[in-house]
């Protein structure tokens, strides 16, 4: 029986740097949701990453379930796989800036984690 900690899935913010006029970068911020990974599928992405066997397409494609993106006018750009493939071609440096949002999102919670270990009072219990 496998108990539930946590959703199924997490949402990560994510940055994309564009070119700019004149020289300047336009930034578009928007949030990606990753599928939360067991142990052992996370150890064989790791892997394969390590390896240069997995594309960011591959892991995009095992990982990401959905975004929330606006276009310039606000609208909402629905998640889709070809709405993905297009944002991709279009955009130099979407699929990448997807890869490090998550990579990006479980470093900030390691750091999350340890900063709170370190401020956790000592046990006023003895063993």
């Amino acid at each position: 029986m496998s108990v539930v900690l946590a959703s199924v899935a997490f949402w990560a913010a994510a940055r994309l740097t564009l070119v700019g006029d004149l020289g300047s970068p336009e930034i578009v911020h928007f949030k990606a949701r990753f599928k939360r990974l067991k142990t052992s599928e996370r150890k064989q992405l790791e892997a394969g990453l390590a390896d240069k066997k997995i594309t960011d397409k591959e892991f995009l494609d095992r990982l990401l379930v959905d975004w929330e993106l606006k276009d310039k006018a606000g609208n909402a750009v629905p998640y889709t796989e070809r709405q993905r493939e297009e944002l991709v071609e279009d955009w130099d440096g979407f699929e990448a800036a997807l890869v490090e949002a998550y990579f990006e999102n479980g470093r900030k919670a390691r750091e999350a984690a340890e900063v709170a270990k370190n401020s956790e009072p000592p046990s006023a219990t003895t063993t």
